[in-house]
C-alpha cells in the first residue's frame, strides 16, 4: 500500500518577510540613526591640535599651517599679528562648540585690547574678534550673525552691561569676510 504524502512548498510566515525589510531598510548605525553625541568633534581635519585643550599652548595652534592661513585670509595679514598680540594674557584653551577657543588680552589692557580666535577642528573653519583702538571687528564667513556660536557672540556684545548675547550684529561692530567660503 502506498502512502500518500502530501508535500507542500514551505513559505515563510508573512511575519519573517516584514523583519528583514525593516532589517534592509534600517538607517546606519543602528535604529537610532548616527546621533551628534556619537560624533567625535575634536577628529578630523585639524584634529592633531585637539592635545592644546587646556594647556597655553597658542603658539602651536596660532602656528599651525592651516590655523595661520585661514586666520590671514580672513584679516588680510595685519590684524593677525595684533589678534596674536591681543592674546598675550590669555586662559587655558577652552573646547566649545565643536572649537578650540582662544582667547586673552594685551598686558594690562584687558577691556580696551583683547581678541578671540576660535578654530573647529572637524573642518578647519576659523572664526575670530578684535577688539583694537576702541573698535571691534568680526573675522567670520558666516552667512547670518544668528549662526555664529554663542561664545564669540558673547564676546562682541557691548562691554558696558552683558546682557544676552544679541541676535543680530552690535552697532559698532566691523563684519571682515561675510559670506566667503
Amino acid at each position: 500500500m502506498a502512502m500518500g504524502f502530501a508535500f507542500r512548498r514551505w513559505r515563510p510566515p508573512a511575519l519573517a518577510g516584514l523583519l528583514l525589510a525593516a532589517l534592509l531598510t534600517a538607517p546606519p548605525g543602528g535604529a537610532r540613526g548616527v546621533l551628534a553625541e556619537d560624533t567625535d568633534w575634536k577628529a578630523g581635519r585639524l584634529g592633531h591640535l585637539a592635545g592644546a585643550i587646556g594647556t597655553y599652548g597658542y603658539d602651536r595652534v596660532l602656528g599651525d599651517p592651516a590655523v595661520a592661513a585661514a586666520l590671514a585670509a580672513l584679516t588680510g595679514g595685519a590684524d593677525a599679528r595684533t589678534i596674536a598680540a591681543n592674546m598675550a594674557v590669555a586662559a587655558p584653551i577652552e573646547f566649545m562648540d565643536a572649537s578650540l577657543v582662544l582667547r586673552g588680552n594685551a598686558p594690562h589692557r584687558g577691556g580696551e585690547e583683547e581678541a578671540l580666535v576660535m578654530v573647529r577642528l572637524f573642518d578647519g573653519t576659523v572664526r575670530a574678534a578684535l577688539l583694537h583702538g576702541g573698535r571691534m571687528k568680526l573675522y567670520a564667513s558666516d552667512e547670518r550673525f544668528d549662526y555664529l556660536p554663542k561664545v564669540l557672540r558673547d564676546f562682541l556684545a557691548p562691554r558696558a552691561d552683558r546682557p544676552p548675547p544679541p541676535a543680530r550684529l552690535p552697532p559698532g561692530v566691523e563684519w571682515v569676510g561675510r559670506g566667503r567660503p
